[in-house]
């Protein structure tokens, strides 16, 4: 009898240990850690196109950017992702390629974040005035490297406070700012969101959801990050489930885990490292987050802002995000609604987005 159980133990292992190395493989397989060449109908690179990966110096820390667009003479658009510490490209290729047509995207893996991240980032040098330096420092490296007298700059969700607070802070730099899912005053967003995401839990009778929201703390202003994080970690998924998170109609991880996973442009050792590094970067940044009210740091802007914004955002809600547009004062500034996205219309809506976007940068 215990021989059966022996034998029956170790099948069982040598089973598990088959499926895992499969899976070591195929991810292997799967992360070259590059990004391929843009291609015509036939298969071929296109002329005067550019897809790379470069590694540059920034505020003294090697980081990484993925350039990509079918023109280089076409506007150059930085691109801060989310997060702290959430990569999109992987998620944009993925729902809008067709953005690179029109533009040659530059989507900067800031400090801390997916191929950026290093064990050996000072965590003393994740801070909020510390990014707005490293994107000030890319921004003008990218003017020298593309000779351009200024470039776009667009956030999305932290990357819209990011780049907001560095487009003010530099507005000679850019040509105008887009913010997307824009961050104004997150404290106050995440009340907004606590009492959306518990109405919701009681409208629908879900009940599972209503015994955690009764246990569900929310954080007041002196709470630290670990309770934070315990907070969003939980709250964040009912958010999501009920559609009001970083898409409408994906509302569970996994479909956006798998983009990343196939993408091709991590490495093996990034892929494992993704999640480490936007628990660091979320641990070490999301007090900047949550502290900073632009209702009180930005009055006025000396660029062109354009904010696209889902109606059924629940992350950043829509309705304080209007809310911040209509106090700010700008050359020029417009508020554009999605009807049909949540958190993410660059991917939501992704030929909406990209027209209204072309005929704003048109006017430059």
């Amino acid at each position: 009898m215990k021989k059966k159980i022996l034998r029956a133990v170790l099948y069982f292992a040598g089973a598990l240990l088959i499926v895992i190395i499969l899976i070591t493989i195929a991810l292997w397989v799967k992360s070259p850690g590059v990004t391929k060449s843009i291609i015509d109908s036939e298969g071929n690179p296109v002329e005067g196109s550019i897809s790379m990966i470069e590694k540059v110096t920034l505020g003294g820390q090697e980081q990484h950017i993925i350039v990509r667009g079918v023109d280089t003479t076409k506007p150059v658009m930085l691109f801060l992702h989310g997060g702290p510490g959430s990569p999109e490209v992987a998620f944009i290729k993925h729902f809008n390629s067709h953005i690179e047509k029109e533009y040659v995207m530059v989507y900067w893996e800031q400090r801390g974040a997916g191929k950026s991240f290093s064990k050996s980032i000072p965590p003393l040098s994740m801070n909020l005035e510390q990014m707005i330096s490293d994107t000030r420092e890319l921004s003008e490296y990218l003017l020298s490297r593309f000779n351009r007298e200024k470039i776009f700059l667009m956030g999305h969700s932290w990357g819209s406070l990011l780049g907001i607070l560095t487009a003010n802070q530099n507005p000679e730099l850019y040509h105008a700012y887009f913010g997307i899912g824009q961050v104004c005053d997150q404290f106050k967003g995440e009340e907004i969101s606590y009492r959306w995401a518990l109405d919701q839990a009681i409208e629908r009778n879900d009940t599972k959801a209503i015994k955690t929201f009764e246990k569900l703390k929310f954080p007041d202003t002196t709470a630290n990050v670990d309770q934070w994080l315990e907070y969003l970690m939980m709250q964040r998924r009912f958010v999501n489930r009920y559609g009001g998170g970083t898409t409408r109609e994906i509302t569970g991880m996994w479909p956006l885990v798998k983009i990343v996973l196939d993408s091709g442009i991590y490495t093996l050792d990034e892929k494992f490292n993704f999640m480490n590094a936007s628990i660091f970067s979320l641990k070490t940044m999301w007090l900047d987050v949550i502290n900073t009210n632009l209702f009180n740091e930005i009055d006025s802007m000396r660029v062109p802002v354009y904010i696209f914004h889902g109606i059924y955002d629940k992350t950043t809600p829509y309705s304080l995000a209007k809310e911040f547009f209509q106090q700010i004062k700008a050359p020029q500034k417009e508020f554009f609604s999605f009807d049909n996205s949540a958190h993410s219309p660059i991917m939501e809506e992704p030929q909406k987005f990209n027209s209204i976007l072309l005929d704003l940068t048109n006017k430059f």
